[in-house]
């Protein structure tokens, strides 16, 4: 692989950074940490034209006693029943296109329901929402269930797709993907039930796209061929419980772009693109890295639908304490590089998406931005961008 190609698949990976390594077994130390995010509930109940369906709920269940009743229950040490469950599905239209922010933790979720018609403004059609999973003793599990449903419901109600995939990619997982830990396929088939659950809940709510894991490489530290087994192992499974789209998440590295075996997949999700400041001080070698990112998904993936996810500018100056390339954290990620080279103006976060996406509409199905602390785009140029590009038919 080129010089070129490397530095452009030398990008932000969320606990990774862009460090080359060696062997699977290194010290602890090396990976960083996230904190915990927030939540929101939903606030509306299901406008006209939006299809709903209870959920799966127990014959005899009925809504909470109220006043006398409640009392009584409350005296008896009678536990209230559970509420009723609405399920709000998308609308049935069809996408050309998807327009997408990436929702890595309930934090950035918290901020999009907020902002809920500027994102509409925006032109996003698809939000990919992060879920969060940690180890617990030899299991690992999944955070937030409750908050995720209700947060789908809402996006869907006000017209919004969404994409639903686990998150390892933070520290309090719990594991380093540079430990013993991480080799080989244990990890990833400890992840089978939760990602066979969250498929299942997918098909129940109609999400639009479902992928199994973000940053696979986490849980099996330069290893594709048994990377590529569980791709292809979990996959009918996952088709037997979810009849939407699947898509598979890629994530390049300065080891270059993996390539999987992710044959049935509907689409390749390509991680990790990502400015930097070339774009500020050489333009033109931002339109050159740009197309060797295309050309390495031509030469991994030919013939693969893809979409671009988790694309990000960073402009900071807020980033997560633990983000690889945070200028603080540049000296032992990235020793060889400039503190803040990954670090954009306004101005250059506008151009880049201008270039990125005139350079790749035609070539692929769809972006994920990234919208999370350090690189989101509102009440900057970019969004105006965006906002053009994600609202004009083309």
């Amino acid at each position: 692989m080129s010089k070129k190609l490397t530095v452009w698949l030398l990008i932000p990976t969320l606990l990774l950074g862009s460090i080359s390594f060696g062997a699977c077994a290194q010290t602890d130390e090396e990976a960083a940490e996230y904190q915990p995010a927030a939540v929101r509930e939903p606030q509306e109940p299901a406008e006209p034209g939006v299809e709903s369906i209870e959920e799966h709920q127990a014959p005899d269940a009925t809504p909470a006693e109220t006043g006398k009743e409640a009392e009584e229950a409350a005296v008896n040490h009678q536990p209230a029943k559970e509420e009723e469950v609405v399920i709000i599905r998308p609308p049935p239209t069809a996408i050309a296109k998807y327009k997408g922010l990436w929702l890595p933790f309930l934090r950035e979720v918290e901020i999009a329901l907020d902002e809920i018609d500027r994102l509409k403004a925006d032109g996003v059609n698809t939000v990919a929402i992060g879920i969060r999973i940690h180890r617990d003793g030899q299991a690992i599990k999944d955070e937030n269930e409750a908050e995720i449903r209700k947060a789908v419901n809402e996006f869907h109600k006000n017209g919004i797709r969404t994409c639903l995939m686990l998150n390892p990619a933070h520290p309090e997982f719990g594991i380093s993907p540079f430990s013993p830990e991480a080799c080989g396929k244990p990890l990833l088939d400890k992840v089978t039930p939760l990602a066979l659950k969250w498929a299942g809940i997918a098909e129940q709510y109609g999400v639009e796209i479902f992928c199994p894991v973000n940053e696979p490489q986490l849980l099996s530290y330069q290893n594709d061929n048994d990377i590529s087994e569980w791709a292809q192992e979990i996959l009918p499974e996952l088709r037997a419980v979810y009849h939407g789209k699947l898509a598979f998440l890629v994530q390049g590295g300065a080891e270059g772009l993996p390539a999987y075996n992710i044959t049935g997949y509907d689409y390749v999700a390509i991680g990790g693109i990502t400015a930097d400041s070339d774009i500020d001080s050489i333009p033109h070698r931002t339109e050159e890295k740009i197309n060797e990112s295309l050309d390495a998904i031509e030469v991994a993936y030919p013939g693969q639908k893809c979409l671009y996810f988790g694309i990000a500018a960073f402009t900071g100056p807020d980033f997560y304490w633990w983000e690889p390339i945070a200028p603080a954290n540049m000296s032992g990620n990235n020793p060889d590089l400039p503190a803040d080279f990954f670090v954009v103006s306004r101005e250059g976060q506008a151009d880049y998406y201008q270039v990125l996406f005139q350079k790749t509409w035609e070539e692929v199905d769809g972006y994920f931005i990234g919208a999370y602390k350090g690189c989101e785009y509102r009440d900057k140029p970019a969004e105006d961008i965006i906002r053009e590009w994600y609202t004009t038919d083309r």
